[in-house]
């Protein structure tokens, strides 16, 4: 405990201040996002097999967007291009109630994935400019607490406003969200600077921006992102599948939905940063193996509910768990991976993998919510989390993470 204070108490106050932006931000996301499948699927009408194609769209869509434009975070700077993706998650989220056919929900799901998923590279980057390399692994469970804490409380305020669950409340709830995103965006103008440097010149910058095939060049990355592909496709069905599923087979009601995402994030909120300091020496292969053990338990529990309604209860739980190990060590692997210069790329490679994971297991997901035994996803999932648990394990046998030679420079409080 000691070392996670000093660590916070060497925190400059422009990362605090990226931390009560990204709480904005989470909550005002948070509020939709165990209810997406809810509302395009079941209120709307179009299915749950559509809303799943749909969300392969937007994954697909913005993986080539971030591919193409990654180089701008390098180049123009990460706190620019951070705002830039957040307004535009702001427009489409308030235009999601618009989006009752099946062509203008695959239009506002294209628009969408293109902002939400460069949202996470130049986020990362940002953050990781804040700190010295021994700070990397606080640094993120720190963000991650902010955004576990609005995602929380977004989920439980949604669950209250969607408690009726007719059309005109899903109507509010959206575009209550794409104003609390407009928020967070003016916070991060207004207020979060680079600590103790100017904005980047973009003929600096670009000269040592590096290149795509570098990155792809290096096998343990590239491995190390296909392991977190596999736990990634069974990780997210949490916000994706089990809410449908909860409420459609177990008959889960939207409030007591929120209620299960206000648990994940007050167990996050507790934890996560004393978790995040005490696994910082374990193999990060070892850690995702770990992760995807509790995420096994918590899958067949969920499996399990429509024949016992506290199993809902019990898994969020044990899901937590996992999740607080897998948060922090996804983030700190790709740095101590990455050369400095190619950290932009390098971030922006993983979060290809979560936007092309998030994709592919909601399409398939949600076709097989769609069918005529819905209760086979979580075998299924239990059987993708087994296969990618042994390739954690394998990627430390391979050698793991390379740290670098020398920690980076702490960086002082000079806006």
């Amino acid at each position: 405990m000691e070392r996670v204070r000093g660590t916070l108490q060497r925190f400059p106050r422009s990362l605090w201040l990226l931390a009560a932006a990204n709480f904005i931000l989470f909550t005002a996301r948070g509020m939709t996002m165990p209810f997406l499948v809810i509302f395009f699927g079941q209120i709307v009408g179009l299915g749950e097999g559509m809303v799943g194609a749909g969300i392969f769209v937007n994954a697909v869509v913005g993986v080539v967007f971030t591919l193409a434009v990654a180089g701008l975070i390098d180049r123009l700077g990460a706190r620019l291009v951070l705002i830039a993706t957040i307004v535009g998650v702001a427009v489409m989220t308030a235009s999601f109630p618009l989006a009752t056919t099946p062509s203008l929900f695959f239009l506002v799901m294209v628009l969408h994935g293109c902002a939400s998923q460069l949202y996470w590279p130049a986020s990362d980057t940002f953050a990781t400019s804040m700190v010295s390399m021994d700070q990397m692994g606080e640094m993120f469970a720190l963000l991650r607490v902010a955004n576990a804490l609005g995602i929380g409380a977004g989920g439980l305020l949604g669950g209250l406003i969607v408690a009726g669950g007719t059309l005109d409340q899903y109507r509010v709830l959206y575009l209550s969200s794409g104003a609390g995103i407009a928020l967070a965006a003016l916070m991060i103008v207004t207020l979060v600077r680079r600590p103790g440097t100017a904005a980047p010149s973009p003929r600096a910058g670009s000269a040592n921006a590096g290149s795509w095939r570098e990155v792809l060049a290096d096998r343990r990355y590239i491995f190390s992102q296909v392991v977190m592909f596999i736990l990634l496709a069974a990780f997210t069905q949490l916000q994706v599948s089990a809410p449908p599923f909860l409420r459609k087979e177990a008959g889960v009601s939207e409030a007591v939905i929120g209620l299960l995402f206000a648990i994940n994030t007050v167990i996050v909120v507790a934890l996560q940063i004393p978790v995040a300091a005490r696994i910082g020496s374990w193999g990060r292969g070892t850690t995702f193996a770990v992760a995807a053990l509790f995420w096994i338990v918590a899958y067949a529990m969920i499996g399990a509910s429509p024949w016992l309604s506290l199993l809902p209860f019990a898994a969020i739980i044990i899901y937590t768990v996992g999740e607080m190990l897998f948060m922090p060590t996804t983030g700190v692997l790709v740095v101590e991976l990455a050369p400095e210069r190619l950290r932009g790329r390098y971030l922006a490679g993983s979060s290809v993998t979560w936007g092309l994971a998030w994709g592919v297991a909601s399409w398939g997901s949600g076709a097989i919510l769609g069918s005529s035994s819905p209760l086979l996803l979580w075998p299924a999932l239990i059987g993708v989390l087994i296969v990618g648990g042994l390739g954690g394990l394998l990627f430390d046998r391979m050698g793991g993470t390379r740290r670098a030679a020398a920690p980076a420079v702490q960086l002082g409080d000079g806006d």
